[in-house]
């Protein structure tokens, strides 16, 4: 693994059931020796659930997904991100190191823009965003049987300043633990549905029962979100291609927060280095969160850093699962192509919300060039049809479609009309 990290933690959960398959959390200790330091105490810590971080960019999926639920905005809607820095209430927010002026929502998270995720995020608006942070689980514990854990850090929505909503649409000014996001992710990956985590799974010979699920987005929203996060691990996005995994589509999203000394009262080149994943997408087996603290260096990005530990993790996990494959074992050529016009990650930086007390990270963009322009054919309108209507369609049109679910075609993506990318596959869920 590229970087160095001061400690490290990841959680593993599988899909509906809520249960956690693996939690760890890095350095070890002796408990038979006492601690002497402080450092020594920090060290026995479980960084998965005991110690909050700021999250940075991975948090744009809670600001997108509130955005498809309360608003107009759509995976194809474009988003003005400008030729240059945004300037809000005084202050300016930057890109990484390239502005991409008018691209797609989808686009957005794909490239990880800081503009336009806070464009998305006051779109939505300061009381619609609060809410959706809530109900996604951040702000409060857990309540899982470990000692130690820790709520985070949210705002009550009173003490929010002017600049908290955009602030926090792209994961500043809010602190969350590595299961909180692990939980959060996996609504996404559960149809919509809040899990309660479950770390027992019998007492004795009683069966620890899994709590009812509580709804929290749309079923369709969270098909959308999957097939925006694929962006992330395909060419140009911030997760490619050290996120990807032979044989499985992947939905991702990268994170790198800098770190804030509070001794200097200034930000570090140190980065919180995050990658949150879900494998297969079409119906989630698991979902995999890895947490880096203290990288550093061009390779201590979330998707230089914390992407290939999710890479080996997930790898062994679906074997060991046994869990079919989705995809071909190889990358499409047209992937293997691109593989090489891929630009160093960046992290962006933000002269912007400065919120006392909480953590404040330039966002983790592991930026690329604008997405290559779409030059293929017109996305058709399944609304309505049958599954093999649309496979007949598609085919004679040359057309590559992942179907999900069976009825009728409720849900596609890329919306009818849209122009494909070259290899583009169109996502179609059914439903009856």
């Amino acid at each position: 693994m590229s970087g160095c990290s001061s400690w490290r933690s990841g959680s593993w959960r599988p899909e509906c059931t809520g249960d956690i398959l693996a939690l760890a959390s890095y350095p070890t200790f002796d408990p038979n020796a006492p601690p002497v330091s402080y450092a020594d105490v920090v060290d026995r810590q479980n960084h998965a659930t005991a110690v909050p971080f700021e999250p940075g960019s991975v948090f744009k999926i809670i600001t997108l997904s509130a955005a498809l639920e309360t608003t107009r905005l759509r995976p194809e809607t474009l988003i003005d991100c400008g030729r240059g820095p945004l300037t809000l209430f005084g202050r300016s927010i930057h890109e990484a190191h390239t502005y991409y002026g008018t691209i797609s929502m989808a686009d957005v998270l794909k490239h990880s823009s800081n503009i336009g995720a806070i464009r998305i995020g006051l779109t939505v608006g300061q009381s619609n965003l609060y809410q959706y942070v809530k109900k996604f689980g951040f702000g409060d514990k857990i309540g899982i049987p470990l000692p130690g854990e820790s709520r985070g850090r949210l705002r009550p929505l009173k003490q929010w300043l002017a600049t908290s909503a955009a602030s926090i649409s792209m994961g500043q000014e809010v602190s969350v633990t590595t299961l909180q996001l692990a939980r959060a992710v996996s609504v996404i990956a559960n149809g919509g549905l809040l899990v309660q985590p479950r770390l027992v799974l019998k007492k004795g010979d009683r069966l620890v029962p899994i709590e009812p699920p509580a709804r929290i987005i749309k079923a369709e929203t969270a098909i959308t979100m999957r097939q925006m996060m694929e962006g992330v691990v395909m060419p140009y996005g911030t997760g490619y291609p050290e996120g990807r995994v032979a044989g499985y589509s992947v939905a991702g999203k990268t994170g790198s927060a800098q770190i804030f000394d509070f001794a200097t009262k200034h930000y570090t080149h140190n980065y919180n280095g995050s990658f949150v994943g879900m494998v297969p997408i079409t119906n989630p087996s698991m979902v995999v969160v890895v947490t880096l603290n203290g990288t550093h260096g061009n390779n201590g990005y979330g998707g230089r850093a914390a992407a290939p530990v999710f890479h080996a993790v997930a790898t062994e996990a679906l074997r060991l699962l046994e869990v079919p494959k989705d995809l071909p074992d190889e990358l499409p050529p047209t992937l293997v192509a691109q593989k090489a016009a891929e630009p160093d990650d960046d992290v962006a930086q933000a002269d912007f919300s400065i919120a006392p007390n909480i953590l404040l990270d330039p966002e983790d963009d592991d930026e690329a060039p604008a997405a290559a322009a779409a030059t293929g054919p017109k996305v058709p309108d399944f609304a309505g049809k049958t599954m093999r209507d649309v496979l007949a369609e598609a085919a004679s049109k040359g057309l590559t479609i992942l179907p999900n679910g069976s009825g009728v075609a409720r849900v596609q993506y890329p919306a009818a009309g849209a122009t494909l990318r070259q290899g583009e596959r169109i996502r179609v869920q059914f439903s009856r």
